[in-house]
């Protein structure tokens, strides 16, 4: 599939999604499809166990919406719009890969909404800025921040952003656990490639079963969201992996997982 804004990459079983609007990412309605469709292209590569989604911009991940697109849309049109990157947003949550944000640059509004669909975020130590400043600009987050962030954050600190229109630093970010981890930017690409490549030398099909019983799970009463495990732990036993894993362990050697 062909893109304007965006770039693929596999390597073995990593899949980097380059995402590449000048001059920082601003999102709109026709990136936005771009978005949907490559993530949709991603979920169906069933040899890919990672997905990294980055910039080819070296200051921002996603510095947010296109503000004069925005503010030419009527209510019908916002809506719209706000389905189209919840959508693409919860993609990255039910497919059955580990998913990273590699923030090398400023992800605001939507840059951090779609960050916070990941299941990991890198971010790069510095300058750059992340959080949710809608409330300044008199709207509101619509691609998934006001139900992901408190989630992550928990409800007081995610209120405070939101109601504050806040983006913070890094160090900020991460001391919140609103990223995982910070990378110096020399180092950036090298590390967060390395993290993706061991997370894929593992099993991929239990990794995928274990993010999809957690996601499916967590709002679940206690009895139901067990169910989901079993269902899960069910599927996974069909695997060659699994089989590969327990031989492996009883023969006392590294097993040689295929992701199938």
């Amino acid at each position: 599939m062909s893109y304007e804004f965006i770039t693929l990459k596999k390597d073995d079983r990593v899949l980097t999604i380059s995402l590449n609007r000048p001059p920082t990412n601003p999102l709109n309605g026709r990136f936005g499809q771009e978005l949907f469709k490559a993530f949709s292209e991603a979920e169906q590569l069933d040899e890919v166990t990672v997905v990294v989604i980055t910039s080819a911009l070296e200051k921002a991940f996603i510095a947010g919406a296109d503000i004069k697109e925005m503010a030419a849309q009527d209510a019908a049109e916002a809506e719209q719009f706000s389905k189209l990157l919840q959508g693409a947003n919860n993609i990255l949550n039910r497919m059955k890969k580990i998913v990273i944000a590699a923030i090398n640059g400023h992800a605001l509004g939507g840059g951090c909404e779609l960050a916070l669909a990941c299941d990991y975020r890198l971010m790069t130590s510095g300058k750059a800025l992340i959080g949710l400043p809608e409330a300044g600009l008199g709207i509101i987050p619509g691609a998934g921040g006001t139900q992901r962030l408190p989630r992550l954050v928990g409800l007081s600190k995610a209120l405070d952003i939101l109601f504050r229109g806040r983006t913070m630093s890094p160090q900020e970010a991460l001391e919140i656990g609103l990223v995982d981890k910070l990378i110096e930017p020399e180092n950036f690409q090298a590390e967060v490639m390395q993290f993706a490549q061991e997370l894929a030398a593992g099993a991929g099909k239990a990794l995928g079963y274990i993010k999809a019983a957690v996601y499916e799970g967590i709002d679940l009463p206690l009895e139901q969201a067990l169910a989901v495990e079993r269902k899960y732990s069910a599927e996974n036993s069909k695997t060659h992996d699994a089989k590969e894993g327990l031989t492996a362990f009883v023969e006392k050697r590294k097993p040689d997982f295929l992701n199938k």
